[in-house]
């Protein structure tokens, strides 16, 4: 009876592989993920204290068998206090090596002779050129009051640089039509219907013919700014932004704000909006 069931189990294994049935496939391997990069002396110095939090906790785990896997989830919250370490000292790193560069741009413009006044005033405009180049997100809060800083003049001379770079971004050009091709629209319509209530009560002999000139002058802005940003809109693939985009919506809300008697809306206050405002000005 033994040798009977050996010989039923033998035939049970080796059925698959007479059948022509391929023998089943070990699970593959997950992925393995990349690496960190290895963190170099100076990053390891300027966030010391998050580091050795962090290798005392992973220590500590360890010490208590808890898995590699475990350990990395009880420190989520401590590896991204490090992470934001390293990006802040990796961005003002970054601002260091950038003032180092414009340095040596400042001796190629002005050369190592010239006066302490030419080299104030070469040194201020690289740097409006570099600060006013680069998105403010990525802008240390030093750059920024940098880039604030200065005379009535300075202001208005950094305006005017940044009003060049954005003219040259299409991002930027994109939401500027997008939203005063919002505006304008609605402004068309609502001055079509004044235009005609008041050219209909002239009619009638108690209209104000002066009123109706204007009216129609304004109706004709409308119309060129519809007009310019329809034509604007052809070199973006999909064209316009639609109006009930958010950010579209707010600056348009904001244009209303700015060329109409309306109730100031502190949205209309951030530097962005404020960028685009200065740009239509």
């Amino acid at each position: 009876m033994g040798k009977l069931l050996a010989l039923v189990a033998a035939l049970a294994v080796a059925a698959p592989l007479r059948s022509g049935a391929a023998p089943p496939k070990a699970a593959a391997p997950a992925a393995a993920k990349a690496p960190p990069r290895p963190l170099s002396d100076l990053e390891k110095e300027a966030c010391a204290a998050e580091l050795e939090v962090l290798e005392k906790r992973g220590k500590f785990f360890q010490a208590q068998g808890v898995s590699p896997t475990e350990i990395a989830h009880r420190n989520e919250l401590t590896q991204a206090t490090l992470e934001e370490c390293l990006a802040g000292y990796r961005l003002k790193r970054a601002a260091e090596l950038e003032k180092l560069a414009d340095m040596k741009e400042l001796d190629r413009r002005v050369g190592p002779d010239a006066s302490e006044a030419v080299r104030t005033e070469a040194w201020t405009q690289i740097r409006r050129e570099r600060l006013a180049g680069k998105p403010r997100s990525r802008l240390t809060p030093e750059e920024k009051a940098e880039l604030a800083a200065g005379t009535k003049a300075e202001v208005a001379e950094t305006h005017a640089t940044l009003d060049t770079h954005h003219a040259k971004d299409a991002a930027f050009m994109r939401m500027v039509h997008s939203a005063l091709a919002c505006y304008h629209g609605v402004r068309r319509d609502r001055l079509k219907d004044q235009l005609s209530a008041e050219q209909a009560r002239l009619k009638h002999g108690d209209g104000d013919r002066q009123k109706v000139y204007a009216l129609q002058n304004q109706l004709k802005q409308s119309d060129d700014v519809l007009a310019r940003s329809r034509e604007a809109s052809k070199q973006w693939k999909g064209g316009l932004r639609k109006c009930t985009e958010e950010q579209v919506a707010i600056f348009t809300r904001c244009l209303a704000v700015q060329f109409e008697d309306r109730p100031a809306d502190s949205a209309c206050d951030s530097e962005e909006i404020q960028q685009y405002i200065r740009f239509i000005k």
